[in-house]
Formats: structure tokens, C-alpha cells, sequence
């Protein structure tokens, strides 16, 4: 792994830089948002509904991820790895909390907002993305990586963020759509960090080709 070379070459003092200026501009949003009663310009209640799926199911995930990736972080050799994995678990994290900052308001006009984790734990069709994550923080950090930084990142994190934060912005929620894109920008990192470590473990020995073939298959369709 010390051949592998971070496409970004990011440094932690520009990567500081580079999300202060866009925390800067993500909670002047969410608070101008909460000071004009926000909640009040939303143009359909059912779309808080949706707020709650996506607070109860999205939150909790990215937290997962988050411990995810400082564990391979922790375990890569390369220096390259280890420290894109490093920031991504630090991204992980922000997004949990930008989340939690951003949807934060609602649970003072609304229930079903506050207990993120309880729910996680036991409603039915969270289920599904939690058993996503948790099988693939116990499948080892190649597969791991195979399948957050590849198939997660690529096929849902897209389908997630970009079409949910278009019907923020239709249904008035601008706190919400903010945070949203300011996740999204960094998803454009994680993808390539999966891309690329895939190519490199296919280059290291053709009999990595049928290992990482499955894993791609198992963890796209599930």
C-alpha cells in the first residue's frame, strides 16, 4: 500500500481550510433558516415524514461509517490510504452532525425527531441499512472498502443526496438542502478512494480478480 497514491493529494492543512469555509456557509444557512421559522415556508406536511425516514435512517449510518473507515485507517500500511481513510472517517462524522444540526430544528415543532439512534435499533425497515453496515464493518477492510467506497457510495449515497435535497428545495426546506450538498461534495472523494483502491488491488496479483469480482457483486445487489 505504500504505492498508493491519494488521487485528491490532500493535504490536513487544505482539507481544514477546505471544510471550515464550508462549514462557515452551512450553519449561516441552517441558522438564518431556524431565525425566519423555516418550518413554516415547507409546502406539504407529509414532507416531514420524509425528514423523519432520513433523520432516523441516514444519521445513524453515517456514524457507522464514520467508525468504519478510523478503523481501516488505523490498520492500512500506506501512509496514502491511511490517511484518505482517515478523512473520510472525519467526514462521516461531520455529516452525522451537520444532520443532526440541520434537522435539529424541526424537533421543536415536530415528534419523531429525537431519538435517532433508539429507532435505528428498532424499526422494522431500518433493518435494512443497518444490516448493510454492520456486515460490512465485520467483512474486513478490503471488503469494507469494497463495498461503502464502491457500491454504497456510488449507487446509493447518489440516489440518497441529490434527488432527496432537489425535493428539499421544492418542499422550502433550504437548511436541509444545504447540508445535503455540503455532504454531497465530499461523496466526490469517497468514490474515487473506493475506485481507486479497487483498481490497485486488482493490479497486485490476477488472483485478487475473482475475490474482489464477488464482493463487487454481493454488495452492489445487496
Amino acid at each position: 500500500w505504500d504505492k498508493w497514491e491519494d488521487p485528491f493529494r490532500l493535504t490536513m492543512d487544505a482539507y481544514w481550510k477546505y471544510q471550515g469555509e464550508k462549514e462557515k456557509k452551512l450553519y449561516a444557512v441552517i441558522e438564518a433558516f431556524a431565525q425566519n421559522n423555516g418550518q413554516l415556508g415547507i409546502s406539504d406536511a407529509r414532507y416531514v415524514n420524509a425528514i423523519k425516514i432520513f433523520f432516523q435512517a441516514v444519521t445513524p449510518i453515517e456514524y457507522l461509517a464514520h467508525r468504519g473507515f478510523a478503523h481501516v485507517g488505523r490498520h492500512f500500511t500506506g501512509a496514502g490510504a491511511r490517511v484518505a481513510a482517515q478523512m473520510q472517517s472525519i467526514d462521516e462524522l461531520r455529516h452525522c452532525q451537520t444532520e443532526t444540526h440541520a434537522l435539529s430544528h424541526y424537533n421543536k415543532y415536530f415528534n419523531g425527531l429525537h431519538q435517532a439512534p433508539h429507532m435505528f435499533d428498532r424499526v422494522w425497515y431500518l433493518s435494512v441499512p443497518k444490516s448493510f453496515f454492520e456486515d460490512a464493518s465485520t467483512a474486513g477492510p478490503f471488503e469494507f472498502l469494497t463495498a461503502v467506497s464502491f457500491s454504497f457510495e456510488y449507487v446509493l449515497t447518489n440516489l440518497v443526496f441529490v434527488p432527496f435535497m432537489s425535493g428539499a428545495a421544492h418542499n422550502g426546506d433550504m437548511s436541509t438542502v444545504t447540508f445535503g450538498f455540503s455532504a454531497q461534495s465530499d461523496e466526490s472523494r469517497h468514490m474515487t478512494l473506493g475506485i481507486e483502491c479497487i483498481k490497485f488491488m486488482l493490479e497486485q496479483d490476477p488472483a485478487n480478480v475473482p475475490i474482489v469480482q464477488k464482493w463487487i457483486d454481493k454488495w452492489f445487489w445487496r
